[in-house]
């Protein structure tokens, strides 16, 4: 699902920002931007992402400010000493007057450097670390916002399934009635004598067998309660409802197909349609 995750600290290394942006996708992939100087700890940050996370494509960016106070103006003396020497050379190769003055070198870019405080990698982990924390925390929060709104459309489905699921278990008893008395009256039809009725009876057993999805219903319903007892899971489920998505649609396709009723195929071909609307909700959840 969709998340944004934001957090600034300021520390003695510098003035951290952490932004995460989130969306769907079945998998964890994190795109990172982060200083040159954090490089190293790369490994550490996608640890820490990973531990909170495990689906979604994030992009997580990390940028560092760092104040005055972290710097330490100097000047490079062997630059100064070989512009002087340069400049005098020019002035008396070409018999120019005037002096070299101060202004003049500081023209130079080069002259006046700024050294940075350098910070080793472990205390920089240990100021960069709770503003990834926080921007974690604050991106886990709007995902979980997002989730309750997913979670009543998915249970609503979910009634939606089982409603039909028992039309459907209502229906099926009933057009094996009929099926029997119209395979009778064909039957009747098609021969001059009386058909013998422990035939006509081994029949519409063996084919009642064939047409029986009390199991597919049973196995469908079962699946059902599964899948609403584990949206109540304090753990990541979003690949285990995938898996029981799997399922729930091949016991419908296999009552569709069994059917032999119009009515029942069309309430098979629904239960599909919100099936297929649950698998795609549920790419949203880890």
């Amino acid at each position: 699902m969709t998340g944004f995750g934001l957090a600034e600290v300021s520390t003695p290394s510098g003035e951290y920002r952490v932004e995460i942006r989130g969306v769907n996708n079945r998998f964890l992939d994190v795109q990172l931007r982060q200083p040159r100087f954090v490089n190293n700890l790369e490994q550490q940050i996608r640890k820490e992402i990973q531990a909170i996370v495990s689906r979604g494509s994030l992009s997580v960016t990390i940028v560092c400010e760092r104040g005055e106070e972290s710097k330490n103006l100097s000047y490079d003396r062997q630059n100064v000493e070989q512009y002087v020497r340069i400049l005098n050379e020019i002035k008396d190769a070409y018999k120019l007057a005037g002096k070299i003055s101060l202004k003049d070198l500081v023209s130079f870019g080069d002259i006046i450097k700024a050294d940075v405080d350098t910070f080793d990698d472990e205390l920089i982990w240990k100021h960069i670390r709770p503003v990834l924390v926080k921007a974690l925390e604050a991106f886990q929060k709007t995902r979980e916002k997002e989730a309750i709104f997913i979670l009543k459309d998915l249970k609503r489905t979910l009634r939606n399934i089982e409603k039909n699921l028992k039309f459907i278990e209502k229906q099926a008893p009933i057009r094996l009635k009929e099926y029997s008395v119209s395979l009778r009256e064909r039957i009747g039809k098609l021969v001059a004598a009386e058909p013998d009725p422990s035939r006509i009876a081994l029949e519409i057993s063996i084919l009642a067998d064939k047409l029986d999805i009390s199991e597919e219903c049973t196995r469908l319903r079962a699946h059902i309660a599964k899948f609403d007892e584990d949206l109540s899971a304090d753990e990541p489920i979003g690949k285990r409802l995938g898996f029981l998505l799997q399922e729930m649609n091949r016991e419908a396709n296999t009552i569709g197909s069994k059917a032999n009723d119009t009515g029942i195929a069309q309430l098979s071909v629904i239960l599909k349609e919100d099936i297929e609307k649950i698998r795609e909700q549920i790419q949203n959840i880890e």
